[in-house]
């Protein structure tokens, strides 16, 4: 049986939220969504809550999605692969290259994004961190 992966989708944007989760669910994906950092730590704090990987917006309304994705990494709360999503930033941004470089964030995705970006960028940090097959 193959283990569906789910996919916690953290955007103060209704719009970007329900346009990620459509994405997610129409390939295969289970999906969870919080409207801020906040909630997102709430939903990671509950027991039995798990996610394979997140969707994390650079611009919330209580905290920056790298301090978002930093802190997540401090308390331990998820491991899971973090793919920063902004229409802010740029991916040559320092920040961004920064957070690449050191693994806090697994990939960039700049808003407006297409579903291919989206999917491939998705596709391609579960692959670096799914288990060798034996």
């Amino acid at each position: 049986m193959t283990h569906v992966k789910t996919v916690l989708v953290i955007d103060d944007e209704a719009d970007v939220r329900w346009s990620l989760e459509m994405i997610l669910l129409r390939n295969g994906f289970a999906v969870a969504t919080a409207v801020s950092g906040d909630a997102a730590l709430q939903w990671l704090a509950q027991p039995g809550q798990a996610c394979d990987l997140i969707l994390l917006d650079a611009k919330l309304s209580d905290v920056d999605g790298v301090e978002l994705a930093q802190l997540i990494r401090r308390q331990r709360c998820c491991l899971a692969p973090v793919i920063l999503v902004s229409g802010f930033f740029y991916k040559d941004d320092n920040l961004v290259q920064q957070s690449l470089r050191t693994g806090l964030i697994s990939a960039f995705v700049t808003k407006p994004f297409r579903h291919a970006e989206i999917l491939n960028s998705i596709r391609s940090a579960l692959a670096a961190t799914a288990p060798p097959v034996v």
